[in-house]
Formats: C-alpha cells, structure tokens, sequence
C-alpha cells in the first residue's frame, strides 16, 4: 500500500477490497516505522503523522551527494525558473546546470567527485508488501456433502 501518493481524506476513510480500512494498515506501518504511540481518532495528529510520513520518504528518495551551502537554500534553477532547488529535491541533473553559472562551485557546500558519482548508483525504493489474510471459506468438502441417504429416499423406479 503506498500511503504517500493518498490524501488524509482517502486515509481515514477508504477501503480496501476486503474491507479493511486504509487507516488501520496507516497506523500498523506507522507504528513500525516510527516506534512511537499513535491517536487515530485525532485529525489534526492524523495529518501530521501523514506529513511525516511522506516526508521520511521524500527524504530517503534523495540520493544525491550534492549538498548547497545554507544561504543558497531554495535558490532558482535558472533565471526566472519557478523551480527551487535545495537540499531535498536536488538531482545530478540539476547540480549540472547549477555548477555550469559562473562561479557556480561558491554554491555548493560538497560536491563529490567523479569517482563517486559512478560507483553509486540510485536504488530503487522497494515497496513493503502487506500480508495477505488468507479468505475465510465456508466451502464443506465433498465427502461430506455426500451422504448414502439412497435407501431412505423414495424411488419410484426402484419399484
């Protein structure tokens, strides 16, 4: 279940084929993710804990070793871009065009080397799978839907 592309309203209250509501299996991941005690019946708690959840993955997504000095947080891609570059979002791709300004190294806080941009390579992020609960049936078996009621039953071409 990927919790972090849903709002807080698809959360608290949709479900799930079965029956089961998005908001226990929110709370079970939550709670072994964090380890910390939990209100669901609480909606302003219910959306922090949504913010930080989706916030622990956006931060686990980043896998870029370009870190930008403090002051130069939030500065734009180019000029007159609505992009904003800072620590959180930064990519290869945009430190490139970041280092390509004059002067662009004064930006940065560490940049990696060569070396390091070819041995790592971005993983990619692994969704928990959820346990499936097997369906309860109420099927009988065969055996003992047969029953030997043959001479018990009346049989008019047995006469």
């Amino acid at each position: 279940m990927d919790f972090t592309t849903m709002d807080i309203r698809t959360v608290t209250q949709g479900k799930r084929g079965d029956g089961v509501r998005y908001l226990q299996l929110f709370m079970q991941e939550y709670t072994s993710l964090f380890n910390e005690r939990v209100n669901p019946g609480c909606p302003k708690c219910l959306t922090q804990y949504l913010t930080k959840y989706k916030n622990h993955f956006k931060t686990m997504a980043n896998t870029s070793k370009y870190r930008l000095h403090a002051k130069y947080e939030n500065i734009p891609l180019e000029f007159g871009s609505p992009i904003l570059v800072n620590n959180a979002n930064i990519t290869p791709e945009y430190a490139q065009k970041l280092l390509s300004r004059p002067n662009g190294e004064r930006l940065f806080a560490h940049i990696p080397t060569e070396e390091a941009l070819i041995t790592t390579e971005p993983k990619p992020r692994k969704k928990r799978q959820v346990k499936k609960q097997p369906l309860q049936h109420d099927i009988k078996k065969q055996a003992d839907l047969e029953t030997d009621d043959a001479d018990t039953l009346p049989n008019p071409q047995a006469q």
